[in-house]
């Protein structure tokens, strides 16, 4: 392994470390210091890397987003399918233990600092609402708003995520996952093809 690999293997550790101090303490409770000390890097690498705990947390949250899946549109003809796929991988990603521990921590501590609303908005855009609308649109599903047609569809696949974070309630399993997938998806297909009806 050659040094920029290395040192590319170092920060993507130090953000895995990070993102499970931030989980764990909270982010007004965590320091630099203790983040440099978890990850075992020196404070002067990890200011070199990072400018402040913003910055530093912006980072974690990029790091989790981009495992977040695009849907892959196999056959405009029948998006269903690929839809399916997508909502299950979606589903599942939101309720690893790392994901959702960094959701909870965002709702407990978000009033208190006003940058976490744009950081989780641009994120929600850029990684899951914009992949997700062209992805409709190029299946000629919503022509007119896709975006907004991809909000609804994660909104109505996240809600047992939702629903855990806010009311309690039990994350599904992969079968429940498979179900509550299955049915979102062709209740979203039926009513996106109900308005595209000519009349």
């Amino acid at each position: 392994m050659g040094r920029a690999d290395q040192t590319l293997a170092k920060k993507r550790r130090l953000l895995q470390i990070a993102r499970e101090e931030f989980i764990r303490q909270g982010y007004r409770a965590l320091t630099m210091d203790a983040i440099a000390q978890a990850a075992g890097v020196s404070k002067r690498t990890l200011y070199l890397w990072h400018e402040d705990k913003a910055a530093l947390f912006r980072a974690c949250l990029a790091a989790g987003v981009e495992r977040f899946p695009l849907p892959q549109l196999n056959d405009p003809a029948e998006p269903e399918a690929d839809l399916r796929a997508f909502g299950v991988a979606l589903l599942l990603e939101f309720t690893r233990p790392s994901t959702v521990g960094m959701a909870r921590l965002l709702l407990r501590e978000a009033h208190e600092f006003a940058e976490f609303g744009p950081m989780i908005r641009q994120s929600q855009d850029d990684y899951l609402v914009a992949p997700l609308a062209a992805h409709l649109a190029r299946a000629g599903i919503a022509k007119d708003s896709p975006a907004a047609a991809a909000k609804i569809l994660l909104s109505m696949l996240l809600m047992p995520v939702h629903n855990y974070l806010l009311i309690d309630a039990e994350l599904p399993g992969e079968v429940e996952i498979e179900a509550h997938v299955q049915m979102v998806v062709g209740t979203f297909l039926g009513g996106a093809r109900g308005r595209q009806r000519p009349t």
